[in-house]
């Protein structure tokens, strides 16, 4: 990795993966509240999360010139038409949130590697098992349960969320790891190269998240608005990695 990180470009990615990772988090979330017995409060703001995707998709399209500008386009667009269909109540949502975040790595570092096909299917897993667990953490966070996080139906939504967080978390760390290994060329990188100390960061605060989860789910009490301070963090790591000049 060569080359200072663009932080203008790299602050749009801030809000997109931030508005993209919170879309598709609330919409798990929100599936997860449908279970029977039904819990009405599992509603988190998916509008505002899509939103602010499209705002910071948008600034990446104006901001950015090494990346395919029409793959970036088609993504702004996903990205405002999953936030139309929020704001209207039409039940196509997801697919389009979906296909914004399958969208990233056709105009990120996976884009880069020969041949890319491999490492932009293991980006696009990446993003979409991160918008499962830490965007489930970011949607949970905007939620203010009627009885506290103590209340019943606050510890069963805690548990369905539990079952799924685990595995997604595996999907994330495991194509995290393999995609650091494309973009590092050595071990000595991550502390001798600032692309690699950014990574060691990233890291550091995936692993407090991991820490607060487990908490969370061996006590059974919710510590979401803590891991979302956290995850704001991660995901800020992740897009000044994402402002690093793409490899030749």
């Amino acid at each position: 990795m060569s080359g200072p990180p663009d932080l203008v470009v790299a602050a749009f990615h801030w809000l997109e993966y931030l508005g993209l990772l919170g879309g598709l988090g609330s919409f798990v979330i929100r599936r997860l509240g449908r279970f029977t017995p039904r819990i009405a409060w599992a509603n988190p703001p998916m509008h505002i999360a899509f939103g602010a995707a499209f705002a910071g998709g948008a600034g990446v399209l104006l901001a950015q010139t090494t990346a395919p500008w029409w793959v970036v386009l088609i993504r702004v667009l996903a990205e405002g038409l999953a936030l139309l269909f929020c704001v209207r109540g039409i039940p196509l949502v997801a697919p389009f949130g979906v296909m914004a975040a399958v969208l990233l790595p056709l105009a990120a570092h996976a884009a880069g590697v020969l041949p890319p096909a491999g490492a932009e299917f293991a980006d696009a897993l990446h993003v979409l098992s991160a918008g499962m667990w830490a965007g489930g953490i970011l949607a949970l966070a905007t939620l203010q349960p009627p009885a506290g996080w103590g209340g019943g139906e606050a510890r069963m939504l805690l548990q369905r969320f539990g079952r799924v967080a685990p595995i997604a978390f595996g999907i994330t760390a495991l194509t995290g790891v393999l995609r650091a290994t494309e973009q590092l060329g050595g071990v000595s990188d991550l502390w001798s190269t600032t692309y690699g100390q950014v990574l060691i960061f990233k890291s550091a605060g995936v692993l407090v998240m991991l820490a607060l989860s487990a908490l969370a789910l061996r006590r059974g009490v919710s510590v979401a608005r803590l891991e979302a301070m956290v995850a704001v963090l991660v995901v800020g790591a992740t897009a000044l990695l994402a402002g690093f000049p793409l490899p030749a």
